[in-house]
Order: structure tokens, then C-alpha cells, then sequence
């Protein structure tokens, strides 16, 4: 029998364990869904899907806290989305790469919202999918700085996508395992996750020393990267995610982006701004990284930039950097570049996010939300780190406070307990032990509670267990 959201069902169902045969038997390895929940046996098969909630194929009711990877901003098959999409199918769908009213309009809204000074003199460029965006932000970096200026700056926790250039600047050793990958000229720094620093300081009494151990490595050709008698870099540019939500929904302090910024500024090096999950809204601006009062040179938006509906992607950037490509025609060329359907979709995102106000929104939301999740800390002694600004938030758990020891088994139970009831819930973090959630911009008071209320009593039950 089929369960309402908070009810207790057996995950999977019947139906959802017989069409994942023909997955099993025909599919090939290394998709996510082989890793949800630690067991590609307990994931669910998904048939529709309505503002935040979402129904298996044996009828159970889900409410989805990740907005599927951050992407569906406006909820699920949104009316606004689907009627402005559907009616742009019927007069121009593909056109390859070529002017389109939609393109037109877009490239002129996306510099007008674009970080901090961008906002004055910013152009834009498309591609399809996070990843190969980031590609081309690199690939315009690169032809932006001079020789020998080729190398890369990127950071621990950093996920930036997977096709060869976006791993390339990506650390994780299982991602780059076995993968071609571009010359290996990457140096890879700790990111400010204070709550488990890397020189094992504490904020602020640190006074930042991660930026001084970064800035330092400017001061001798040994690091490898910059003589400061002659005046040679090496680093075209560095790469950041103003919040590290792949692993675990870090945010760092202000003072870290603002070193960053310096850095960059001193050295003549392109700063990209990854907010391809935490952008377009989210944070209760429209980029992330305007919470620190920095402009980069670029940004990288995808995911919530078209709401779900297609896999649009655009580097928006300040137009000296930008226009390194003007005297060179056809040098970034695709058949879905500019694509009016996903122009279309991204043009009405914007649009639904002005007119319904979601910036301020979901700030508001996103306010409640994390005082709940603090309220739930004060419970539970698992609960080692709350974080959050807007509606990107995350929690830690650990087995002991003081040790910070992570709780992985243990947070994998939770979410699975939380599945059972109707919460989908994305794990991540270095040590597999914390939880994000992304919702959609829709999201109300009532099902966060839900969420908050379903979250306790999977972690009781999991304290209790011992």
C-alpha cells in the first residue's frame, strides 16, 4: 500500500525492485544512483513529480530536499516553466548555435545580474552542462593570461564537474583515477573548512592563515609557481566554489574569498567562480559570492540557471577577460550553444524569481531553516557543525564532539531511516558524513518543519541505538 510523506514504507517497493532489473541487466556501471544510499538496493524508482514532492512507481510520497542536485529552483514541472518552454518549441526549438530572441535576451540579463562590478560591464557566454562550462572558463582564462601563465590554483573538497579539463582542477583521487586527463598543472590548497581546519586552528584567532600559506607560496621559486626576483608566474588562474557543496555544504568566512581576491588582483591572476550549485538565486542573492563583497573575473552558472528543464550553462564575466575570443570567430563552437529552448527556460527563471521575489524569500526561508537545524544540534550531541545562507544549508555528524571523529555509518542509517518516512536527503563531505539541503525556492514553513521533524527522529533513534 502506497505511504503519504511521514509515513513509514518499505524502501523499495515491488514495482521499483522490477524495473531496476532491466537497470541492472542493461545499464552500465558508474552512475550515481549505484551509490545512493551507500547500496543501489535501496533507491526507489521515481515516476512523477509536482512542486516539492515526488511519487515512486509504487505510489509512495517523497519530498525532495536537494531540489535534485539544485537544479529544479522553482520546484518540479512548474506551470510557468513548462507553458513558456512549450510555446517556444512550437516557433523556434534548435537552431545551431545561431542569434536567437531568446539568446539575445538572455546574454543581457545575465550580465545586469552578474557579481558585484561585473554588474556594469560583463559578457556572457553558453555552453551545456556545469562541466563543460567550466571548461570554457578555463579555456578563457587561459587564452586571457600570458605565457607561461598556464597553471591552475583549485582547492581540497573542490567538485567542479567531471569531463577531463573539470577534473583536472578537481582533487579527488577516486574522480581522477584511471581518467586522461590535461598536464598535471594543478596546484591543489586546503579550502577554509574551519570546522575541521587543515592547520588545526580555530577561527578567527587564526587570523586567516590559510590565505598567508597560499600568499606565501609567491615568495620562492621552490613552490613552484612564482620567482619573485623575475617576476614569473606560473598561475593563469584559480578556481573556487564560493561554498563546497559536494562535499558537505561548506561555507568559509568572508575574510578567506577577500584574500583570495587580493591574491588574484596582485599576481594577475583570473579568479572563476564555481556556483554552479549554490548560484542563480539560492543564497538569497543571485550569486553566492556576493555574501563576501568580491567580484571575480568569471562565473560559472548551470543547474538552477534553466530550472531543471534543460542543461544550459553560461560563464558570465568581466568583459576585458571575456573578449579575449573577439578576433578569433568560431573558436568555441556547439550544436546546443545558446539553444532558444534553454534560453527561454533560463529568460523565465529569472523573470519568476523578480516578480515572486524568491532573493528575499529565500533568505527568509532559508533563516528558518537553519535556526531549526541549530535547534536540532542543541538535541542531539551527533550534531557536530550547522551551516547555511538561503536555501543552501547542511549539517555534520560525528561521533564525539571533541574528537569531531565522523559518524558516516551512522549518517548513511539516518538518511536511509529518513527515506523510509518520505525525505530524500544528499550525503557528501570528505569523510561522508554530512547532509545537504538544496530545496526548491518554493519550499514552505510546514514541509521544513516535516523535514526537521522526520531528520530528529532518525537521529534519536540513532543515538539511542548507541
Amino acid at each position: 500500500m502506497a505511504s503519504k510523506l511521514g509515513e513509514y514504507r518499505d524502501t523499495p517497493g515491488k514495482k521499483s525492485q522490477e524495473i531496476k532489473e532491466d537497470l541492472f541487466k542493461y545499464e552500465s556501471g558508474g552512475t550515481f544512483w549505484r551509490v545512493t544510499y551507500d547500496s543501489p538496493n535501496k533507491i526507489p524508482v521515481f515516476e512523477r513529480m509536482k512542486g516539492t514532492r515526488v511519487w515512486d512507481v509504487d505510489g509512495n510520497e517523497y519530498i525532495d530536499t536537494y531540489g535534485q542536485f539544485a537544479a529544479s529552483c522553482l520546484g518540479h514541472a512548474p506551470e510557468e516553466l513548462i507553458s513558456e518552454v512549450i510555446d517556444q518549441m512550437k516557433t523556434l526549438m534548435h537552431i545551431s548555435d545561431m542569434p536567437n530572441i531568446p539568446r539575445a535576451k538572455l546574454v543581457k540579463e545575465l550580465a545586469g545580474i552578474g557579481p558585484g562590478e561585473m554588474k556594469k560591464d560583463a559578457k556572457v557566454q553558453f555552453e551545456i552542462g556545469g562541466s563543460a562550462a567550466i571548461e570554457l572558463a578555463i579555456q578563457i582564462a587561459e587564452s586571457y593570461t600570458p605565457h607561461p601563465q598556464h597553471d591552475f590554483i583549485s582547492f581540497f573538497g573542490a567538485y567542479h564537474g567531471r569531463t577531463t579539463g573539470a577534473l583536472t582542477v578537481a582533487p579527488n583521487v577516486y574522480f581522477r583515477d584511471g581518467m586522461p586527463s590535461m598536464a598535471n598543472r594543478v596546484t591543489r590548497i586546503p579550502y577554509a573548512y574551519c570546522y575541521r581546519c587543515y592547520y588545526d586552528m580555530k577561527y578567527p584567532s587564526c587570523n586567516m592563515y590559510c590565505v598567508k600559506h597560499l600568499k606565501r607560496m609567491f615568495e620562492s621559486p621552490e613552490f613552484g609557481i612564482y620567482d619573485p626576483k623575475t617576476k614569473t608566474n606560473f598561475i593563469s588562474t584559480l578556481i573556487v566554489e564560493p561554498a563546497q557543496f559536494h562535499t558537505g555544504g561548506i561555507f568559509p568566512p568572508k575574510e578567506f574569498m577577500q584574500g583570495l581576491r587580493e591574491i588574484c588582483d596582485e599576481f594577475g591572476i583570473v579568479m572563476i567562480d564555481d556556483e554552479i550549485a549554490i548560484g542563480m538565486g539560492r543564497s538569497g542573492k543571485w550569486f553566492c559570492i556576493e555574501h563576501y563583497d568580491v567580484t571575480p573575473d568569471l562565473v560559472v552558472t548551470s543547474k538552477a540557471l534553466s530550472g531543471g528543464i534543460w542543461p544550459l550553462s553560461a560563464v558570465i564575466g568581466k568583459s576585458e577577460v571575456m573578449s579575449v575570443w573577439d578576433d578569433k570567430p568560431d573558436k568555441h563552437m556547439g550544436t546546443w550553444h545558446g539553444n532558444a529552448v534553454g534560453c527561454r527556460a533560463a529568460l523565465t527563471v529569472i523573470d519568476q524569481i523578480k516578480k515572486r521575489n524568491l532573493l528575499k524569500r529565500n533568505e527568509e526561508m532559508g533563516n528558518y531553516f537553519l535556526d531549526g537545524l541549530k535547534q536540532l544540534q542543541k538535541r542531539h550531541e551527533m550534531i557536530g557543525d550547522v551551516q547555511g545562507i538561503g536555501l543552501g544549508l547542511s549539517l555534520e555528524l560525528v561521533r564525539d564532539r571533541k574528537t569531531k571523529e565522523p559518524a558516516e555509518p551512522e549518517t548513511i542509517e539516518v538518511l536511509k531511516k529518513a527515506l523510509d518516512y518520505g525525505v530524500l536527503i544528499c550525503r557528501a563531505a570528505y569523510y561522508g558524513n554530512r547532509m545537504t539541503f538544496m530545496p526548491a525556492y518554493i519550499i514552505e514553513k510546514s514541509e521544513i518543519d516535516t523535514i526537521l521533524d522526520i531528520v530528529d527522529r532518525c537521529i534519536d533513534s540513532i543515538e539511542k541505538k548507541g
